[in-house]
Parts: C-alpha cells; sequence; structure tokens
C-alpha cells in the first residue's frame, strides 16, 4: 500500500511541475552560425529580414519582444565600446550589468518594462562578430519571463570556428 503511495505522489508531482514548464524550439541562422532557444508556445517568429542576420519573436498580444541577431564590426567598436553604447538602453536606469572578455549581459526596468540583453564577441578566429539577443517585457509578466530568460540565455550559442 505504501508503494502505491509513493508511486501515486510520484505522478502527481511530476504532472504537476509539467504544468509550469514552456515548449521551446531552437531557431538557428545559416548566416552568422548562432543558435538560440525561445519559447515557442509563448513567442511567434517573425518573418525573416532581406539580409537574413537573425530573427524577431514576438507575443501573440506584442506585448514582449525578442530579437536576436549576428553582426559584423562594421563601425570598428572595441568590444568595451559595443558594451557602454549598449548600456545607454537603461539610461539612467538601475542596471544589472556584467562584463566579460568575450560577453556581457545588462539587465534594467525602464518605466514599466524590463529589458535584457545578451551580447558575445567573437574576434580571434575569423571576422569580428558581435552576436545579439535581447528580450523585453512588461514588469507584470516578471515572474514568467525571468526563467525564460534564464534559458534562452544559456541557449544562445555561436560557432566560433565558422567561416562568416
Amino acid at each position: 500500500m505504501r508503494d502505491l503511495f509513493i508511486a501515486t505522489l510520484f505522478v502527481l508531482l511530476v504532472a504537476a511541475t509539467g504544468f509550469g514548464q514552456k515548449k521551446f524550439a531552437t531557431y538557428s541562422n545559416d548566416r552568422f552560425f548562432f543558435s538560440i532557444e525561445y519559447p515557442s508556445d509563448l513567442l511567434i517568429v517573425q518573418a525573416p529580414p532581406a539580409n537574413n542576420d537573425g530573427r524577431t519573436f514576438r507575443s501573440k498580444d506584442g506585448k514582449v519582444e525578442m530579437r536576436v541577431w549576428g553582426q559584423h564590426n562594421a563601425l570598428g567598436r572595441s568590444f568595451l565600446e559595443e558594451y557602454e553604447e549598449s548600456l545607454k538602453r537603461c539610461g539612467t536606469a538601475k542596471a544589472y550589468k556584467d562584463f566579460r572578455e568575450q560577453a556581457f549581459v545588462i539587465s534594467c526596468t525602464v518605466g514599466k518594462r524590463i529589458y535584457y540583453q545578451k551580447t558575445m564577441h567573437r574576434g580571434a578566429s575569423g571576422p569580428e562578430v558581435f552576436f545579439t539577443f535581447t528580450i523585453e517585457y512588461p514588469k507584470t509578466q516578471k515572474a514568467k519571463f525571468d526563467p525564460v530568460v534564464t534559458r534562452v540565455s544559456r541557449s544562445f550559442k555561436f560557432d566560433p570556428n565558422a567561416a562568416i
């Protein structure tokens, strides 16, 4: 009887945690050779731009927007300069900032919206390229989107050896 109770409890716990999970799909870019997961049950992939540098994803209600792209360093900025330019997006708002040699993250609240950006840098193994992912969503959806942002950010990768 005890084993039946434990088995039933296990099934209920697994079912209960499954309701909070999101469906994720992977977007891969064949121009800049990067990939990223996105919550396919929350965001809709938009049509690709003519230059195929990335994609935009929007919620059905238009309140959430995620963008991901690659770009050549056409302006000749250092990675630190790219970071400093990106920080301007937060204006005077208090921001979470993490700058490292090959990647930086910025997150802040601007008005009633949360903004998150992760940019990675490839420079040593070919042409200098920046890979950027941003997501913006209402503060009221923080509990829903913070775990999504964590997963999406961790999934964001590029091929450092690709001929771009």
